[in-house]
């Protein structure tokens, strides 16, 4: 039995709870081989989210990288415990706590 204790895969869960809670439809989406953590849509506006626990070299690769490709109307969004900004042009970045304190994505 495996006892390591996996931040990224408890984020996802409670992100995934808030977004339910918040009234969003969800899916796991699949781009180009690449698995996106959340399809959410609410009142006709899609959301293509990721979530992980920190944007460290590797994660960033993983986590900003399954989004690439998706179409320029689409918000891409990645979720992290990271206060500093990581967003480009094409891939906003929230902190967890931001998440949380607005209410909206």
């Amino acid at each position: 039995m495996n006892n390591r204790f996996d931040y990224d895969h408890n984020l996802e869960n409670i992100v995934f709870n808030e977004l339910l809670f918040r009234g969003y439809s969800l899916k796991v989406y699949e781009n180009n081989g690449k698995e996106i953590d959340f399809y959410a849509s609410k009142k006709g506006k899609e959301y293509f989210i990721q979530v992980a626990y920190s944007a460290n070299e590797k994660a960033y690769k993983r986590e900003f990288g399954a989004l690439e490709g998706i179409g320029y109307l689409s918000q891409k969004i990645v979720i992290t415990t990271d206060e500093q900004d990581f967003s480009t042009s094409e891939i906003r970045h929230i902190s967890l706590k931001k998440f949380f304190r607005n209410g909206r994505l």
